[in-house]
């Protein structure tokens, strides 16, 4: 047992160790992980406004508008004004936003495809020990927050 929860331990360590770390997709600039997240929301929910998106996001409108100005800054994103409220401003993706969203959809798709390849493998008795296994993990994660 303790092998397991040694295991799970240096998982979650090593995925917070890359989680922080800023990375490129197919673009120049290193991208960090809020950053990345914000040009998937923004690619998901064409012509949302800023509210909208925090409320997606689970963060303040604060934190959307300071990434916004940071993807604007890197190339990713402009503003263009609401066709329903010319008051508001949307986030739209530039081309080379739409680059790094691809190219993160990309990255999941590969980082899938090994664990897809795994589940092939195994009997519907395991996959259902693991469902079970991960769905208590979740949980007692979610207790911990």
């Amino acid at each position: 047992m303790n092998i397991i929860a040694e295991s799970i331990l240096r998982i979650f360590n090593k995925y917070i160790e890359n989680y922080k770390k800023p990375r490129r997709y197919g673009i120049a600039e290193l991208l960090y992980p809020s950053e990345i997240h914000m040009v998937m929301h923004i690619g998901d929910n064409q012509g949302m406004h800023m509210a909208e998106l925090a409320r997606i996001a689970d963060v303040t409108r604060g934190a959307v508008s300071q990434l916004v100005a940071k993807l604007e800054g890197k190339g990713l994103v402009v503003k263009v004004e609401n066709i329903e409220n010319s008051s508001k401003t949307v986030p739209v993706l530039t081309n080379k936003g739409k680059v790094a969203y691809y190219a993160h959809e990309q990255h999941h798709e590969t980082l899938n495809h090994d664990i897809f390849e795994f589940f092939e493998g195994i009997s519907d008795r395991e996959f259902s020990l693991v469902e079970e296994f991960l769905g208590h993990l979740e949980s007692m994660v979610k207790r911990l927050g």
